[in-house]
């Protein structure tokens, strides 16, 4: 299972998935790259049909909102929708492509 790429202060220990340039806790600028496990809670998805046209190729796919264990919030995209996925599902990173986590449910 591959880690997901966030942001960790250097000063205060936060979490975020960024990007941004001030940590949103303590408005330090020691940001650097962490790596964090890709367990954690699907909390919202919407599948895209009209995807951009960097996207088109993709189209239809679903993006989703993930809480992780690790204690950060990230947007990444499912690896499949099925109808029994349902918010509150237990979620992992399957893989990522261009910096992207994708997730699947947990069996």
């Amino acid at each position: 299972m591959p880690d997901v790429s966030v942001l960790k202060c250097r000063k205060c220990g936060a979490l975020d998935a960024g990007p941004r340039l001030l940590c949103p806790n303590c408005r330090s600028r020691a940001l650097e790259a962490a790596q964090v496990e890709g367990k954690g809670t699907l909390l919202s998805w919407t599948i895209i049909r009209r995807a951009p046209a960097k996207m088109k190729a993709l189209a239809p796919y679903a993006v989703c909102v993930v809480d992780l264990e690790a204690g950060v919030r990230v947007t990444g995209r499912l690896q499949a929708v099925d109808a029994a996925l349902r918010p509150g599902a237990r979620v992992r990173c399957a893989a990522l492509e261009g910096g992207v986590a994708i997730f699947s449910a947990e069996a």
